[in-house]
C-alpha cells in the first residue's frame, strides 16, 4: 500500500510538544508518511528555551537532498526558520526541488513568549518564502507583525489577510484564537477574492503547547492527500479542537492528545449552530454513558444513542453512534458521532417526536426480564410491544413498535421494551428530552 508523504521543515522542540515533534504526530494521525528537514535544535520545554542552535545551511542542504531525491514530498510545511540565512537556503531548496503545496507557518515566538526568531527574520519571510507558498498561517500576534497592522476585531483579521495577499501570499489563513472576549474561535481563510470563516466555540483553556504548529502541519497533510484547501482546513481545525479538548498536563502545561482515541470528539465539518449544539450535548452524555455502562448491559446487536433537531423530519436530523457501542473481550468499541448515521434509534425519536416534540432522544441497552422488574421499581413509565402484532406491510419496527404503545396508552414512556422474535434480538429502549435526560434514567436504573 502506498502513503502520501508530508515534509517538514522546522525546529526541533526537545519537550516533544511543538516543532518537528508536533509535526510528526499531525501527519501520522492525518494518515501520511512524515519526513523533517531540521533548521535548528532548541532545548526548551513549555514554559522556557534555554538554548537555540541554528543547523549549518549546508547540513539543512543535505536532509533536504535526502528527502527530495528519493521520497519526493506531496506537500511541505515550513515552520521554525529563526534568522534570514536559513530562510534564503529554505527559498532556494523550494525552488530548485519545486516542492508542492507549500504552507507556512510562520513562527516568531513559543508558546512561552520566548523569541524564536533573529533581526530581519520578518523581512526575509516576507521577501523570500511568502511568494513561493500555497497557504501562510499566521496567528494575530504574528499577522500583527507581518502586515504592520493592530487586531482586535474580525474586521481587522480579514484586512490583514488581504495585505498578506498583496505581499504575494496565494492564500492566506489567520487564526482568531488570540482574539478576545469572543465565544467563538474564527479562523479567516482568503484566497483574493474569497473570503471563508470557519468557527467553532472557545475552549476553557489558557493555551496549549504546540498547537499553532499541529494545525498548519495538519493542513499539511491533508493537502498530501489532495483534500480541497477550505476542506482541508476546516478538517484542521475540527481535529485540533478535539485534541484540545482531550489535552493532558504535565506540570503545569497542557499538551495535546493526537491519537486516534480522540476521534469521537472531532466534530463533524459542515455543521450548522443547532447542529453542532446537537452533537456536543451527544458528545458529552456519550462520555458519562461509557463511564457508567456496564458490559452485561450491551446486546449483542450493540447500543445505540442518538439526539434529533428540534423539529426533526428524517434520519440525517439526528444525530447517533456510527457503528454502535459493542464489546470486546476486554473492552467496548464505538464509532464516531454522526447525522444520518442509525436508522433504528432515529425511528424511535422520530415517532416518539410525532406526539412530543420536546423527547428528542433515545437509547437502547440489553433485555432481561429480571431488568423490567428493576426498571418498574424506580417509578419509571415502562411499557411494551409484541413484535407478533405488527402488521405485515410495516416499513420499520421500530417506528410501529414505538408508536403503537404511544398510542395504546396515550404518552410517550420512558421505557418501552419488546422479547423480540426469530432473529430479533429482545431490546430496551429508553427515551427522553435529551442524551443528559437519559443517562439520569440509565443511572437510576443501575442504582
Amino acid at each position: 500500500m502506498e502513503k502520501k508523504t508530508a515534509l517538514t521543515i522546522a525546529g526541533s522542540d526537545s519537550s516533544g510538544g511543538a516543532g518537528i515533534q508536533a509535526d510528526l504526530k499531525a501527519f501520522n494521525y492525518v494518515g501520511v508518511h512524515g519526513t523533517t528537514i531540521i533548521t535548528c535544535v532548541t532545548a526548551q520545554h513549555p514554559e522556557q528555551v534555554l538554548s537555540i542552535y541554528p543547523l549549518p545551511t549546508d547540513e539543512i542542504k543535505e536532509q533536504a537532498k535526502a528527502v527530495f531525491s528519493k521520497l519526493k514530498p506531496d506537500a511541505t510545511k515550513i515552520g521554525m526558520l529563526y534568522n534570514s540565512e536559513i530562510t534564503r537556503c529554505v527559498k532556494d531548496l523550494l525552488q530548485d526541488y519545486k516542492a508542492k503545496n507549500v504552507v507556512l507557518d510562520p513562527v516568531l515566538s513559543a508558546t512561552s513568549g520566548y523569541t524564536l526568531s533573529k533581526k530581519n527574520l520578518i523581512e526575509s519571510i516576507l521577501k523570500d518564502v511568502l511568494p513561493l507558498s500555497y497557504l501562510v498561517t499566521p496567528n494575530i500576534p504574528e499577522a500583527e507583525k507581518l502586515t504592520g497592522i493592530k487586531i482586535t476585531d474580525i474586521e481587522d483579521v480579514k484586512q490583514a489577510a488581504k495585505i498578506l495577499i498583496d505581499k504575494g501570499a496565494e492564500n492566506v489563513l489567520i487564526k482568531g484564537g488570540h482574539l478576545k472576549g469572543k465565544q467563538q474561535a474564527t479562523d479567516v481563510l482568503f484566497n483574493g477574492k474569497k473570503e471563508t470563516l470557519i468557527s467553532l466555540p472557545k475552549l476553557n483553556q489558557n493555551g496549549w503547547h504546540g498547537s499553532g504548529c499541529m494545525l498548519s502541519s495538519l493542513i499539511t497533510g491533508y493537502l498530501a492527500k489532495n483534500t480541497r484547501l477550505e476542506y482541508a482546513v476546516e478538517l484542521s481545525k475540527h481535529a485540533l479542537w478535539g485534541m484540545m479538548r482531550n489535552s493532558y498536563k504535565i506540570e503545569k502545561t497542557s499538551l495535546l492528545e493526537s491519537s486516534q482515541t480522540i476521534t469521537v470528539d472531532v466534530p463533524p465539518t459542515g455543521l450548522t449552530p443547532k447542529r453542532f449544539q446537537v452533537w456536543f450535548e451527544l458528545n458529552k452524555a456519550f462520555h458519562q454513558l461509557l463511564n457508567i455502562l456496564p458490559k452485561n448491559l450491551i446486546p449483542e446487536v450493540g447500543i445505540n444513542i442518538g439526539y434529533a433537531l428540534p423539529n426533526a423530519k428524517s434520519k440525517n436530523d439526528v444525530c447517533a453512534v456510527d457503528g454502535r457501542i459493542t464489546k470486546g473481550v476486554q473492552k467496548t468499541y464505538h464509532g464516531t458521532l454522526r447525522f444520518g448515521t442509525s436508522k433504528h434509534v432515529a425511528s424511535i425519536i422520530l415517532a416518539a417526536m410525532k406526539f412530543d416534540k420536546t423527547v428528542r432522544s433515545a437509547m437502547n441497552i440489553r433485555y432481561s426480564q429480571d431488568l423490567i422488574k428493576k426498571i418498574k421499581k424506580k417509578d419509571l413509565t415502562v411499557y411494551s410491544f409484541s413484535r407478533k402484532e405488527e402488521p405485515k406491510d410495516t416499513g420499520s419496527t421500530m417506528e410501529w413498535g414505538t408508536t403503537y404503545v404511544i398510542q395504546k396508552h396515550g404518552m410517550v414512556p420512558d421505557v418501552i421494551w419488546d422479547k423480540g422474535a426469530v432473529g430479533k434480538e429482545p431490546m430496551i429502549r429508553i427515551l427522553g428530552k435529551n442524551p443528559e435526560t437519559l443517562i439520569n434514567k440509565l443511572k437510576r436504573i443501575l442504582d
